[in-house]
């Protein structure tokens, strides 16, 4: 199809990737800070494209649960004007998938302008769960002393299992999103286990106390691997504007305990929650527009209709 062959990403292929990285969205690409993990993901795949022995983009499949798989990393060189890449990746992966037994999801995010990548994943059977809103506060060193509130030191780290599983299997976070919690742009499936292992047992869960009972959540994980301080919010609930305020004061705490020249911390908001406003007025703001992450899968039923086939070693 195309023209495109497919092969497993090598190390050697590192600065065609970075090359393409820094003519993908003006250069912010996060690739060049996941390509090592990619590579070494030996229970994904990470595939690259190929157009006449040239490498044009890639490919990258995980799993985020033995069940759950994820299609990310989709990347062409924008100099290429071949087209098919996308279906051609997608189409790979889902043969592989095929014939894998206990798979639950198939799954991925996109931007909401990325037209022809949604077309192509369409045309293969892919239906669109939910819409979500990417809002991201961002500052340099000098700015993060800025943020703050009245209600700083009320939000505290929480490691009461009971209580903070009571408090997120009844958010209207968690109803909003369908039952995933996004983390940066993956979508994992919630389950308190999961939850647990990711935010809870790991420090990264603020709460805020009223009597012994929540009244405000919030869950985020810290990625070291960027050339900045990046936080990503996979849950945030309050019952009011000061348990959100608190929250939040204690993420930007975070963010001055690990204050880098540029620093970032990222939601994907649910449809109908209330912190959105909330966080608006923190600082948070949207790219273009609302509603722009869009999470798809694959209904199980189509996924047996790509069995067969295999790729050029």
């Amino acid at each position: 199809m195309a023209g495109f062959a497919l092969r497993p990403m090598r190390a050697a292929d590192r600065p065609a990737m970075l090359g393409i990285a820094s003519r993908t969205w003006e250069g912010s690409d996060y690739l060049p800070f996941v390509f090592d993990d990619w590579l070494a993901d030996g229970d994904g795949e990470f595939v690259a494209a190929l157009l006449a022995d040239r490498v044009a983009g890639c490919g990258k499949l995980t799993f985020l649960t033995p069940a759950d798989a994820w299609l990310e990393g989709l990347r062409k060189d924008p100099e290429v004007a071949e087209g098919g890449l996308a279906e051609k990746v997608t189409r790979h992966f889902l043969r592989r998938l095929a014939g894998r037994p206990g798979l639950r999801s198939v799954r991925f995010s996109t931007y909401v302008l990325n037209e022809r990548s949604i077309a192509a994943n369409e045309r293969l059977g892919f239906r669109r769960r939910n819409v979500f809103s990417c809002k991201a506060w961002t500052g340099k060193r000098g700015e993060a002393g800025g943020v703050g509130c009245p209600y700083a030191g009320r939000a505290s780290v929480v490691r009461d299992p009971v209580e903070v599983r009571r408090f997120v299997e009844g958010s209207s976070w968690l109803a909003g999103s369908g039952g995933v919690l996004c983390e940066g742009w993956r979508a994992y499936p919630y389950s308190w286990d999961l939850f647990r292992s990711r935010y809870l047992v790991t420090g990264r869960c603020l709460g805020v106390l009223d009597g012994g009972r929540l009244s405000g959540l919030a869950a985020f994980a810290h990625d070291t691997r960027f050339d900045r301080t990046c936080l990503k919010l996979s849950f945030v609930e309050a019952a009011d504007r000061g348990a959100a305020d608190a929250l939040f004061d204690a993420v930007f705490e975070h963010v001055k305990a690990h204050l880098r020249d540029d620093n970032e911390v990222e939601m994907i908001l649910p449809p109908g929650t209330p912190i959105g406003g909330w966080a608006a007025e923190r600082g948070f703001r949207s790219w273009e527009r609302e509603d722009d992450f869009l999470l798809y899968g694959l209904p199980p039923p189509l996924l047996a209709g790509f069995a067969g086939g295999g790729m050029k070693r």
